[in-house]
């Protein structure tokens, strides 16, 4: 099984080399894929973090606001009109948060997103969502409540492909250093 990566999402507001300071530590740190950012992002923090490879998605926002700031998709909270984007944003990525619904995640991956976001903590009952996901479909999935070290041996058998790490990584350069690296450690 691989490991799965790491998909930041950086909290509104976020002053811009702030931004890029802890995206270029959490980088030096673990194995980050993409970054989630609001459409008010600097442009200067889209391009270091792609210049670190990362992806740079902009998460409710308008395509026309993707290509001025040249990020590299979009994460949306609703799969309507997710066709329509999909035919017009053929090399871009789309992600849809889907919270713990399997009809809209469903909904999603049929509409042509390119992975779904489950709100893994949220689900009370049942098979764990992720793990059902990864049993129906080859849509990659996203575990887009913050995760813990401590949370791992129930969430990595469920196989998401990505991980959100703790909003802790936010509050400063040591906290993005700790969080980062205590998480990939508890990955291998």
């Amino acid at each position: 099984m691989s490991k799965p990566r790491l998909f930041l999402v950086a909290p509104d507001g976020l002053a811009g080399d702030e931004l890029t300071k802890l995206v270029g530590i959490a980088a030096k740190a673990g194995d980050c894929a993409c970054l989630l950012v609001s459409d008010t992002v600097d442009p200067a923090a889209v391009q270091a973090a792609q210049a670190l490879g990362i992806a740079v998605l902009l998460r409710n926002a308008e395509p026309r606001i993707m290509h001025r700031l040249i990020a590299d998709g979009l994460h949306l909270e609703v799969a309507e009109g997710l066709m329509d984007l999909r035919a017009a944003l053929k090399s871009e990525s789309l992600g849809v948060y889907a919270n713990v619904s399997r009809h809209f995640a469903m909904e999603a991956a049929e509409a042509g997103a390119d992975y779904v976001a489950f709100a893994q903590k949220h689900q009370f009952v049942g098979e764990p969502i992720i793990g059902w996901w990864q049993d129906v479909t080859d849509v990659p999935a996203v575990a887009i409540d913050p995760v813990e070290p401590q949370d791992l041996p129930q969430l990595l058998p469920q196989k998401p492909d990505f991980i959100r790490p703790s909003d802790a990584m936010w509050q400063n350069a040591d906290e993005a250093r700790r969080v980062v690296v205590e998480l990939t450690a508890a990955l291998t």
